[in-house]
């Protein structure tokens, strides 16, 4: 192990448990990330800088052999791309975070970062119909799992930090500490934690921060200050909610058309996904891009319902082409235009006395929030946008409609599980059993044991345990409990199947533990942790469940 990597665990390891060293790391990671983020949106913003001038998502100001173009070469680019770098660094977004979460004990390749890097700059540069979130999530928790694996950290607080990055990215990025902390614990981690509180807001203020100070103000809406009016609108509010829930529903359907589409080869996907927002953009230019200055049009109530309808269908097939047929970019930006697309639609046709462009922004956060199954993220990330916190009451209203329809009406998952669960991977969900897969064997083991291969005098151990290696089983023995002069007959007669221990060659989260002691009568695990091999026996599973606190 390397010098710096020793300093930094003997200054970040003190306990497993210990929040000071999560903090600090969180700090760590949010400097890092901020950096990180600051590097990416520099770029970005050059490219789209000579591309549109100063309006970086003028895009409807280009030539039109340009707006049908420039999707197109970007989706060259990103075929050559994918032919000069490995596959293993293919996979990328939030999907593959919550991937590597939930089944890779949040162990983020490297190579995944810089390939996501690049990817996204030339997506996002080339206008294609997707938004920055998705690659920033991806490169911030990128960032923290590597200081997590370089700092040594179990699994579980591993998990936590990816947290951390996510978090730290998207205050950087967006100026939004409260929503990236809340997108964090409800979209990425799925579950709050006072353990996690900390760490995660430490992440979010320091990038958030360090980038204020470093970039000044980059935020990416124009703050607007729209309040309901009379409350006599709520019945309108709760079909603005139901009308943009039934686009959420129909834009899933889409993503998943698009998805099954009979087209093997990857390069004929991204041209397929060039094509289609290049064609939609000669009849509605505002498709290309994330669309944060439609939007700002939107919130300024600057477009007519008919243009904001016609923006709508056209936004709709676009960012379900571009996400469904595999082009590295994030789906925020774009449910984010399609929600105040339409909600600036309802504005304009329902009756009631409060601004059309309320419904705008109110559309925005119902969006989101449908898509993702994250109503709290979603309104702050609006609010905290927008700076309109008198939007509040009203936000919650719309995104209650919109959710209700979309989780019990049409019984869909958020957009994220879809995709997963079209490459066959199931996130679990129920509370108890998302725990139990959260935390690992590695994290309870016992280091203080003995292994002796049968032969020879019995090894004399103050140790907890002895592990008798005997024809490639491993058998557990309590050292005080056998006799010194151990004959090779009474040896046989102890090493029963209840002794018998899984040697394991990498990690098993609790949950898997659980299901495989509950079909056997086995004493426990031999697990691999840094210092060789650790123990952890039925009785300590069950103590370390049942016990207060023990998760911990």
């Amino acid at each position: 192990m390397s010098q710096p990597n020793k300093v930094l665990q003997r200054l970040l390891l003190p306990r497993a448990g210990s929040l000071l060293p999560l903090v600090l790391l969180g700090v760590l990671t949010g400097v890092i990330a901020s950096l990180v983020m600051m590097s990416f949106l520099v770029l970005l913003n050059g490219v789209l800088g000579s591309l549109n001038g100063d309006n970086l998502e003028d895009f409807e100001s280009l030539a039109w052999y340009w707006q049908l173009g420039l999707p197109l070469a970007g989706s060259l680019l990103l075929i050559l791309l994918y032919r000069l770098t490995p596959p293993a660094s293919w996979s990328v977004g939030l999907a593959y975070v919550l991937e590597r979460l939930q089944f890779g004990q949040g162990r983020i390749p490297a190579a995944t970062i810089g390939f996501q890097f690049v990817a996204a700059l030339i997506a996002l540069g080339s206008g294609h119909s997707v938004g920055r979130e998705g690659p920033t999530v991806h490169l911030g928790a990128g960032i923290a799992s590597q200081i997590g694996q370089l700092s040594g950290r179990p699994p579980s607080q591993l998990r936590l930090l990816l947290g951390c990055g996510t978090a730290a990215a998207i205050s950087a990025a967006f100026n939004t500490p409260l929503a990236g902390v809340l997108f964090a614990m409800e979209v990425v981690l799925m579950e709050y934690s006072l353990l996690g509180f900390a760490p995660i807001i430490a992440a979010a203020i320091t990038a958030s921060a360090l980038t204020g100070a470093l970039l000044g103000e980059h935020a990416v809406l124009a703050p607007v200050s729209l309040s309901l009016a009379s409350y006599q609108d709520i019945p309108g509010l709760l079909l603005t909610g139901l009308w943009v829930g039934l686009l959420a529903a129909l834009f899933q359907r889409l993503v998943l058309v698009f998805v099954r589409l009979p087209l093997k080869a990857r390069a004929l996907r991204l041209l397929l996904a060039g094509a289609v927002t290049g064609a939609l953009a000669l009849a509605a230019p505002q498709v290309l891009g994330s669309g944060y200055d439609t939007i700002n049009a939107a919130l300024g109530n600057q477009l007519p319902w008919l243009l904001l309808l016609g923006i709508l269908g056209a936004k709709l097939l676009a960012t379900a082409a571009a996400i469904g047929l595999g082009v590295p970019g994030g789906q925020i930006a774009p449910t984010l235009m399609l929600g105040a697309c339409a909600g600036g639609v309802a504005g304009a046709l329902l009756p009631g006395t409060s601004d059309p462009a309320l419904y705008a922004l109110l559309g925005m956060a119902a969006m989101m929030s449908a898509v993702l199954h994250a109503p709290l993220a979603a309104i702050a990330t609006v609010l905290e946008l927008s700076l309109s916190a008198e939007a509040m009451l009203p936000a919650m209203v719309v995104v209650l409609g919109a959710n209700l329809l979309c989780q019990h009406g049409f019984h869909l998952p958020s957009l994220v599980i879809t995709q997963l669960r079209v490459r066959g991977q199931e996130l679990q969900t129920h509370p108890l059993r998302t725990a139990l897969a959260q935390r690992y064997l590695s994290e309870l083991a016992d280091l203080s044991l003995v292994e002796w291969n049968g032969e020879g005098p019995l090894p004399r151990t103050e140790a907890h345990a002895l592990v008798v290696h005997r024809d490639q089983q491993y058998y557990l023995l309590k050292p005080a409990q056998l006799e010194r002069n151990i004959t090779p007959e009474s040896l046989e007669s102890l090493l029963t199947p209840a002794r018998r221990l899984q040697l394991l060659e990498r990690d098993m989260s609790l949950l898997q533990a659980l299901r495989t002691l509950s079909g056997e009568d086995g004493a426990g695990f031999l697990v691999p942790v840094r210092r060789g091999r650790g123990l952890v026996t039925r009785g300590r599973l069950v103590r370390m469940l049942t016990e207060e606190g023990g998760l911990y």
